[in-house]
């Protein structure tokens, strides 16, 4: 008996040597992350940006920007300050200049969340229409944003605006 809890033992030691042995002789190697874009990804780098200020009272102010995609598709991004949290915002593409107070809308936008100060759903709001980037400074409009049907912030678009930031 004496021999045999010998021997167990011994088979014991021996499975644990080579465990450690087996863990501790392996280096691991790490990988770096792949920060490359992959093919027809990365950023979009063609785009106009355009101020919207407060209306009246409102103290909400911010920027809507225009980014080229492709011929077909427009992307816009909306970054709003001093919303309200948990309050959300309709925002919309509407015709002629702000002082002609149009009340036609040309393109509603994505809901704006009061909580982050941009698009509710998606970062991005797609416009699928051809060339809407490439006629965007020829367009009279202008960009409204309302809480309970009143105007909380605006901003004159295309041939009404000189946009304050751009790159082709």
């Amino acid at each position: 008996m004496k021999r045999y809890i010998n021997l167990s033992f011994s088979l014991l030691a021996g499975i644990l040597f080579i465990l450690i042995g087996l863990t501790t002789a392996c280096e691991q190697t790490n990988y770096e992350p792949l920060s490359n874009a992959a093919p027809g990804g990365g950023t979009v780098s063609v785009y106009k940006a355009y101020s919207l200020t407060g209306v009246g009272s409102s103290t909400v102010y911010g920027r809507v920007v225009f980014y080229k995609y492709s011929s077909s598709v427009t992307l816009v991004q909306m970054g709003l300050y001093n919303t309200a949290s948990g309050t959300s915002y309709t925002s919309s593409i509407y015709q002629g200049a702000l002082t002609a107070n149009s009340t036609t809308a040309l393109k509603p936008l994505d809901v704006v969340s009061g909580t982050t100060g941009a698009f509710a759903t998606n970062k991005y709001y797609t416009i699928t229409d051809a060339n809407f980037f490439d006629n965007l400074g020829t367009y009279n409009a202008n960009v409204q944003i309302m809480t309970g049907g009143a105007v909380v912030a605006s901003g004159n678009i295309g041939v009404n605006a000189t946009p304050v930031a751009q790159a082709q």
